[in-house]
């Protein structure tokens, strides 16, 4: 009996013990081969880095200024945005009809010729399959080696501007504006099986934020459509550029949207009431959202002055910063909090959190406009590109930072004289500057300009033979740079008319032969 009630017992231990052993096993089972089903755990996965489209990078460096590292050219007229996997491999479309990888040094991995613009901007799942939208009306899903994996058509397949949204069980969301005023909103599952269609014509990327997509529509309100099924929660009418960077969401599920047309930003409560609006002239940028819960947003007037502006989640602007004439552009966020965005007048600028300029990075090219939005790698690399057909990397850092502060209109014999400072925190070296007059090129090197140092740099021998029409002359171009610096350039945007007579230089007109009228004009007010 003894023997039998010992092997009854430890029969007994057996049951209890083996169902632990069996649920630990599967536990450490599925953390360890399951991968993640949603967005990668990379510097930069999607449009505007998360699901809530706050623009906010736990990754930046530190710098007083920003250099370029490289630029490599992948079509023209880019709108689309850079995407950042795990490698640091840099994935964005282009409007000559191909999605790109590009290595973290310049060098081009791979490109994928697809069916049309690519003006959407890829996203990234965990699994590495790159999603991204085409104008053709398909939603592409690309292997990490650059091949189709599947396309599938979104709805009667036109026009896609939007960029995908991956949710955290996988699920990729993307609008389309539609053929004959017809728009489909879509949700797709990993295998491109739809899951759901929703009659909302959008060129604009969704957010997500718990169970809720949002969504501006191109007819002017904006939608808020259930996760699991595509059933519209709420809608209100906001009024609306037809292609926004969408909206923005805070820690607390407020929405926040730009109209450009009702020239106000909007902060709404998850239940669609509406929480407050401020004023701001020409805005279709929604603002990024930093640590804090601060708001900044970027107007685009893309003609006269144009300001990024801090407000408080309750509404109050806390300060405004000018900027240069602004793009499309959305805004990022580094883990310093400066805050980055490009202008349509062929500049990307860094705005210090406490609404000072930074520093700006000017493009020479007369189709600089800077519809992209900017992508933050983990070294702090800033990425975005232009309508020139380029994509830039920029380098916060410590280094020289020339500007041109002014140039001379007046009288001088043989030469053009500007005025160049350093503004960074190391000396410049072997500075090159540079005007251009009717299509040559003319130019001077300084052997160094020291930190907190502007010089009066006089450029040439110029010369126009007599015989030639004085009154014919154009300043179209004045530049300054060195190894390691950052450059700058006047009169991107236009020319200078001169009076240039043999040696006799005069940049402006007869009028500038009194000596009354010769004198410095600021960069500002070129």
């Amino acid at each position: 009996m003894m023997r039998i009630a010992s092997i009854f017992i430890v029969v007994l231990l057996l049951l209890t013990l083996l169902p632990q052993q069996a649920h630990s096993y599967i536990v450490k089972s599925e953390n360890k081969n399951t991968p993640s089903k949603g967005p990668m755990n990379s510097p930069w996965p999607m449009y505007r880095r998360d699901m809530r489209h706050t623009g906010r990078s736990p990754y930046g460096k530190a710098g007083c200024t920003g250099v370029l590292k490289w630029k490599v050219k992948i079509g023209w007229l880019i709108s689309s945005s850079p995407a950042i996997d795990k490698e640091g491999t840099i994935y964005i479309g282009s409007d000559n009809c191909k999605l790109y990888a590009i290595y973290p040094n310049g060098t081009i991995k791979w490109t994928l010729a697809l069916g049309d613009f690519v003006d959407s901007s890829p996203a990234l799942a965990e699994d590495g399959t790159i999603y991204v939208g085409c104008d053709d009306g398909y939603l592409y899903a690309v292997n990490p080696d650059g091949t189709i994996k599947w396309k599938k058509r979104v709805g009667e397949g036109s026009y896609i501007f939007s960029s995908p949204l991956i949710d955290e069980n996988g699920i990729i969301y993307i609008g389309t504006t539609g053929i004959k005023g017809k728009g489909t909103f879509a949700a797709f599952y990993p295998d491109g099986t739809v899951k759901w269609e929703a009659s909302i014509k959008t060129a604009s990327p969704p957010a997500k934020y718990g169970d809720t997509i949002y969504v501006p529509g191109n007819d002017g309100y904006l939608y808020a459509a259930c996760a699991e099924n595509g059933t519209i929660k709420w809608k209100y009418k906001v009024g609306c550029y037809s292609r926004t960077t969408g909206v923005s969401i805070g820690d607390d599920g407020t929405i926040y949207f730009s109209s450009f047309d009702y020239k106000c930003l909007y902060a709404f409560y998850p239940n669609g009431t509406l929480r407050w609006k401020k004023k701001i002239t020409y805005s279709y940028i929604s603002p990024a959202i930093g640590e804090d819960g601060t708001l900044y947003v970027a107007t685009a007037s893309g003609w006269g002055d144009d300001y990024v502006y801090a407000f408080s989640p309750n509404g109050t602007m806390l300060w405004k910063c000018k900027t240069v004439p602004s793009g499309s552009s959305g805004l990022a966020i580094d883990k310093y909090g400066v805050i980055y965005g490009g202008g349509s007048l062929r500049a990307i600028y860094a705005v210090n959190p406490n609404g000072t300029m930074r520093w700006f990075y000017k493009i020479n090219n007369e189709d600089g406009v800077i519809a992209s939005c900017p992508a933050i790698g983990e070294d702090g690399t800033i990425y975005i590109a232009a309508w020139d057909g380029y994509l830039y990397a920029i380098e916060p850092r410590d280094a020289a930072d020339l500007r041109i502060t002014a140039f001379y209109c007046g009288l001088t014999v043989g030469h053009f004289k500007i005025k160049v400072k350093n503004v960074g925190v190391f000396p410049a070296h072997n500075v090159s500057c540079k005007v251009k007059l009717n299509g040559k090129w003319y130019t001077t090197i300084v052997p160094e300009i020291g930190v907190n140092e502007e010089k009066i740099v006089k450029i040439g021998w110029i010369y126009r033979p007599i015989l030639r029409n004085p009154f014919g002359a154009c300043l179209e171009e004045i530049r300054v740079e060195a190894e390691g610096a950052n450059h700058d350039i006047l009169l991107q945007d236009g020319i200078w008319y001169m009076t240039i007579i043999g040696p006799i230089i005069l940049p402006e007109d007869v009028k500038s032969l009194f000596p009354s009228t010769w004198r410095w004009i600021p960069a500002e007010e070129i």
